[in-house]
């Protein structure tokens, strides 16, 4: 969808530049130091092999699967290898960040689009992306009696579009409404306060301009062995966001 067709379909970007896209979560929460406050760069100086960093400038396209291998490819100095094999490596890594087996679904049915033959040009799905960081674990401000200042610090999926168009999907399990009490007893009880933080969430991102479609982990589960529904919904959110522009860069 090019200028125009955004500015006529009401479609609102998101205002800035990115600077730095960290996701795919494997394990400890990293450790990130303003290396050069003024221009905004960032360092891991602990966890760095928990997570991935992409650093490079969007293009017009915004961040398409092809952009993705290119730069897992150089990323991990496989520069001789076949482009199916680098983009092979790139999603068994990016499937291991993955929480549940309902962000499973979710990521399995929009990478089947990868096989079309414009499949490079298909924006990429991004897994477990910090859209904010708090420097201290929630382990240490329960130690320091500090409250805890971010709801959130990762979306569940992220689709980097044309003209600054982003697309938050989250998977919304029962861990977002409900509390184990006690934990590891199997019994959860209604959390009001968890619901309400995660919706003011959701209305904090879209007045930002992002668009967030969330799931429930439920339906994603009891749909299991038939991901039509899902398919469906990838297929109607390019028909609102990137149709015209498909075929367009990598």
């Amino acid at each position: 969808m090019d200028a125009a067709g955004v500015e006529a379909s009401g479609i609102r970007g998101v205002d800035g530049g990115l600077k730095n896209i960290v996701f795919a979560s494997t394990g400890h929460k990293p450790e990130i130091v303003m290396s050069h406050l003024i221009d905004g760069a960032v360092e891991m100086v602990e966890h760095a092999d928990s997570c991935l960093v992409h650093d490079r400038p969007l293009t017009d396209a915004g961040l398409t699967r092809g952009g993705l291998v290119d730069w897992w490819r150089a990323e991990t100095g496989v520069n001789g290898a076949a482009e199916r094999d680098v983009a092979r490596s790139l999603y068994q890594r990016l499937h291991a960040s993955l929480a549940s087996e309902a962000e499973g679904f979710v990521f399995f049915a929009f990478a089947s689009r990868y096989a079309d033959p414009d499949g490079m040009s298909q924006p990429a799905l991004l897994p477990r992306v910090y859209v904010h960081f708090d420097p201290l674990t929630r382990r240490h401000r329960e130690i320091l009696s500090k409250p805890r200042r971010l709801a959130r610090e990762r979306m569940d999926f992220l689709l980097l579009l044309p003209k600054g168009v982003r697309i938050v999907i989250e998977v919304d399990g029962r861990h977002h409404y409900a509390r184990e009490v006690p934990k590891g007893s199997g019994c959860w009880m209604a959390a009001p306060d968890l619901y309400s933080e995660m919706v003011a969430e959701d209305r904090s991102l879209r007045l930002k301009g992002y668009e967030a479609s969330p799931f429930g982990g439920k339906e994603l589960l009891e749909a299991r062995d038939d991901l039509r529904f899902i398919r469906q919904f990838f297929a109607e959110t390019e028909a609102r966001f990137w149709a015209a522009g498909r075929g367009v860069g990598r």
